[in-house]
C-alpha cells in the first residue's frame, strides 16, 4: 500500500482531531509529534501511535523521512513554522486561519510555491455535509441568484476564558469568521468588495482577556450579494452547546437554511435540561468519522495521490485579508473597500 509519513506540531484540542485522523487512515504512517508543553507530545504519541514525541519542531522538520506535516498552533503563530516547513521541504496542512496578517500569510504561501510542495488550509466545513449540499443547491440555481446572507458562528464564554488560553492573541472574528467568511465565499464562488463592520470588548476585558467580545460586519461581493457575519465569544455558558451556527441564504428565487449546532438530529431532554448533541463533528475516540476528520484526509489524498488540495492558500489569503479589513473598519468606523483578487 502507498503511505507517506506524516507529524503533528501544535498538539492542543484540535490538533488531537489531526492526531486521530492519522492515526485512523490506511495511508498514514504517523511519524511524530510536537508539542511544547511537558509530557503534551508523549501524551499523544502514544494514544494515537505517533513513533516519537518532541517538545521542538526542528527535530520534526530536520527529519528527512517525514512527507508532511500538520501545523496546529496558535491563530497568531504559524508564520515561522510553514515557512520553516515549506523550506524543508514539507507538504502542509495549515489550521485556519493560514495566518493573522496578510504579510505572513503570504509568506507562507509563497515558501510554499517557491519549494514546491503542498499547502492546504484546513477550512474543514468544505466537507461539512449541510455547507456542501447547500453549494450544490445553489450551484444547480435552487435559490436562483443569492442576494442576501445571514451568518452567525459564535462559542460560549468558556472558550475564551478557559479552553483557549491564548485566547488574548486572537478573536472570535479569527477563530470563528474565519469558517464563515470562507464558506460563503466558497458557496457563492464570490470575492468580497467592500466591508464594513463593529466590535465592543468590555466583557471579555473586564475578566482579564484583552480581546472583542463580537464582531458584526456587512460585506458586499462582487456578485452583489450582501452579507452580515456575526461572531461572539460571549454566549453564556449554559448554552446547550458550545457554538451557535446559523445560515440562511436568500435567492431571487428561494431560500436554504442552516443550523449547524442546534440542528435537532438528536433532542435529549433530561430532568435537569435539553440538549441538542452536536452530530456533525467528530466524537471522542479512534474513530475516522465527521467532517472535521474528513478533511485532514483530503490532505492525505492530496500528499499521498497527488489530489488537489480542499483550500489553497490563496483562498487563506483571501480570508485573512478580508479579516484584516474587517478590523481596519472597526478602528476607522468607515467602510473598507478591496480590490477582488485575480482568481487562477
Amino acid at each position: 500500500m502507498n503511505t507517506k509519513r506524516f507529524a503533528l506540531i501544535g498538539a492542543g484540542l484540535f490538533g488531537e482531531r489531526h492526531a486521530q485522523a492519522y492515526h485512523r487512515s490506511p495511508y498514514v504512517d504517523f511519524a511524530a509529534v510536537c508539542d511544547m508543553r511537558p509530557g503534551r507530545a508523549e501524551e499523544i504519541a502514544a494514544t494515537y501511535g505517533a513513533e516519537h514525541a518532541t517538545r521542538d519542531h526542528r527535530d520534526v522538520l530536520a527529519d528527512a523521512t517525514i512527507d508532511a506535516v500538520s501545523i496546529a498552533t496558535p491563530d497568531h503563530l504559524h508564520r515561522d513554522l510553514a515557512v520553516a516547513a515549506a523550506e524543508a521541504g514539507k507538504h502542509i496542512l495549515v489550521e485556519k486561519p493560514l495566518a493573522t496578517t496578510v504579510e505572513d500569510a503570504r509568506a507562507i504561501d509563497d515558501a510554499a510555491r517557491a519549494n514546491g510542495v503542498k499547502l492546504m488550509v484546513d477550512f474543514h466545513n468544505r466537507v461539512n455535509p449541510m455547507m456542501y449540499s447547500a453549494k450544490q443547491a445553489i450551484a444547480r440555481g435552487d435559490i436562483g441568484s443569492p442576494a442576501y446572507v445571514y451568518s452567525r458562528l459564535s462559542n460560549t464564554l468558556g472558550v475564551a476564558t478557559g479552553m483557549l488560553s491564548w485566547a488574548g492573541h486572537s478573536s472570535a472574528l479569527w477563530f470563528l469568521a474565519s469558517h464563515t467568511i470562507d464558506v460563503v465565499r466558497w458557496m457563492l464562488d464570490d470575492e468580497v468588495t467592500r466591508v464594513y463592520a463593529v466590535s465592543r470588548d468590555k466583557i471579555l476585558r473586564e475578566r482579564g482577556i484583552p480581546t472583542a467580545d463580537f464582531h458584526a460586519a456587512t460585506v458586499e461581493f462582487a456578485g452583489g450579494a450582501v452579507a452580515v457575519f456575526e461572531s461572539a465569544w460571549i454566549l453564556p455558558d449554559t448554552h446547550s452547546t458550545v457554538k451557535d451556527l446559523k445560515l440562511e441564504i436568500l435567492g431571487d428565487k428561494g431560500a436554504l437554511n442552516i443550523d449547524g449546532s442546534h440542528n435537532r438530529s438528536l433532542e435529549l431532554y433530561t430532568a435537569e435540561r435539553s440538549s441538542f448533541p452536536d452530530l456533525y463533528a467528530p466524537p471522542t475516540g479512534e474513530h475516522l468519522t465527521g467532517f472535521v476528520l474528513d478533511a485532514i484526509a483530503h490532505f492525505v489524498d492530496a500528499v499521498v495521490f497527488d489530489k488537489p488540495v480542499l483550500a489553497t492558500g490563496q483562498d487563506g489569503i483571501e480570508v485573512t485579508r478580508i479579516l484584516c479589513a474587517i478590523e481596519d473598519s472597526v478602528r476607522s468606523g468607515q467602510p473598507v473597500d478591496l480590490k477582488p483578487r485575480t482568481r487562477v
